[in-house]
């Protein structure tokens, strides 16, 4: 047998090299010096590490030069920091848009621990759709989210305000709240701009609008999910928004009507937009159904609140996770009683466990505190209150007694997490279920 041409030893060669190059590109970890990108997951906690700026570990497309990685400056005075950020989000997205005349419509910016639209979330929108009418943005014009205006593929603006612990300590209340703002392009589905700010506690104002503080159950299903995942960290500019977020915005659309009718007592009008809602949103969308139980149960319609509300629990129990917002009065075991809660509370536990009832998985009963005590009295009390609504449950269905476990977590996984023990951090005071499997 012959030996090898020279000319077949170097293709021999070169052949080799690339298969080991392939080969490196698919297992080799990330050297010390490697940038990763570190998802804002957005725990269940307000002192959650603010990834900081995790944006500058988001991962770079080799099909584009990479950016100048995103970092958030030191916390100022909210109307200050979203001047800030505003400012620098509209400049990028006119340079990487050009000079043409587009449309602008924000879908409401929220809390990305509750999903929740807030007193500051609100004014965070306004602010940045004053700042887009200032001359210097003349190429954009705002528009309101509704489906006519989505059909148009305009700009979209989106936004979470998130209250962080700079230290990444844990169990600790937050010193910042955290700001991400990003434009999406309808017309390429992708992201345009974005930015990031912090702000100073104390000049932001956390309180949920009516519709969220009302509402039986906290917002953070599939579609909020997509939103944030699309504002935050996940994304840089030029990568896709979630699909699931995007191909929901008609529902969004009139979810927006039907919460600002609620918001503004017309209860009958939002029964209805929410009723409409149903048939654009996913299936388990949680800001339809507790709009149905709410506005059903405001208008007398108990069975069809009663429908609602068992909705809920179902796609809690598919989800494994019932986000219930069963809340109690600061340092105690007792219920909140503002209104006709406590005769809200009793349909809501006799439904939970009548669903319960139906299907074979185990539950979890998980108590929270808000931050204000000893870390060890918090652990005792949110015990206590997982374990008073566990035996209020399984008093309705006693088949419950060997299928419902409790634990205590403190305030170690609060949403909210200032500790000031009223209406701005009642969601802190809570249980929540979640399934697990059977032992």
């Amino acid at each position: 047998m012959k030996s090898p041409t020279p000319t077949l030893k170097l293709l021999a060669a070169l052949l080799l090299g690339m298969g080991l190059a392939a080969c490196s590109n698919l297992k080799e970890p990330a050297s010390a010096g490697s940038i990763r990108a570190v998802p804002d997951t957005s725990r269940s906690t307000a002192a959650d590490p603010d990834p900081d700026y995790a944006a500058e570990g988001a991962p770079q497309s080799s099909a584009r030069s990479p950016r100048k990685p995103l970092v958030a400056p030191s916390p100022i005075k909210f109307e200050d920091a979203i001047t800030r950020a505003g400012d620098k989000l509209f400049e990028d997205a006119l340079a990487e848009l050009g000079s043409g005349k587009r449309a602008v419509v924000i879908d409401p910016l929220i809390d990305a621990n509750t999903g929740a639209q807030t007193v500051s979330t609100v004014k965070m929108g306004q602010q940045l759709q004053a700042l887009l009418k200032q001359r210097r943005y003349s190429n954009f014009t705002v528009k309101p989210l509704t489906r006519q205006s989505l059909a148009e593929q305009p700009l979209l603006l989106i936004g979470t305000l998130t209250p962080v612990n700079v230290e990444r300590a844990i169990d600790t209340p937050p010193d910042a709240f955290r700001v991400w703002l990003t434009v999406i392009d309808l017309k390429t589905r992708r992201v345009v701009a974005k930015q990031i700010d912090r702000a100073t506690v104390g000049s932001v104002n956390p309180e949920p609008l009516p519709y969220f503080r009302d509402s039986p159950s906290w917002h953070k299903d599939k579609t909020v999910m997509g939103y944030i995942n699309s504002c935050q960290v996940n994304t840089q500019v030029g990568d896709p928004a979630d699909p699931d977020y995007l191909s929901r915005l008609p529902a969004a659309a009139v979810i927006n009507e039907a919460m600002l009718a609620y918001n503004d007592g017309k209860i009958g009008d939002a029964n209805a937009l929410y009723k409409e809602a149903s048939g654009l949103a996913d299936r388990g969308d949680l800001r339809v159904l507790n709009g149905l139980y709410l506005t059903s149960w405001q208008l007398g319609q108990r069975d069809a609140a009663q429908d609602a509300f068992g909705r809920l629990v179902a796609s809690g129990l598919e989800a494994r996770r019932l986000p219930m917002k069963l809340l109690f009065k600061p340092g105690t075991v007792n219920f909140n009683d503002l209104g006709d809660l406590p005769t809200q509370y009793q349909l809501w536990l006799a439904t939970m466990a009548r669903e319960a009832g139906k299907t074979p998985a185990c539950m979890k009963v998980v108590g929270h505190t808000s931050r204000t005590g000893s870390a060890s009295a918090n652990e005792r009390l949110s015990l206590r209150r997982a374990e008073a609504v566990s035996k209020l449950l399984e008093g309705r269905d006693r088949s419950l007694r060997t299928r419902l476990s409790v634990g205590g977590v403190g305030s170690r996984e609060a949403l909210i997490g200032l500790g000031t023990d009223d209406q701005r951090d009642a969601l802190d005071r809570r249980v929540e279920f979640r399934v697990v499997d059977c032992i």
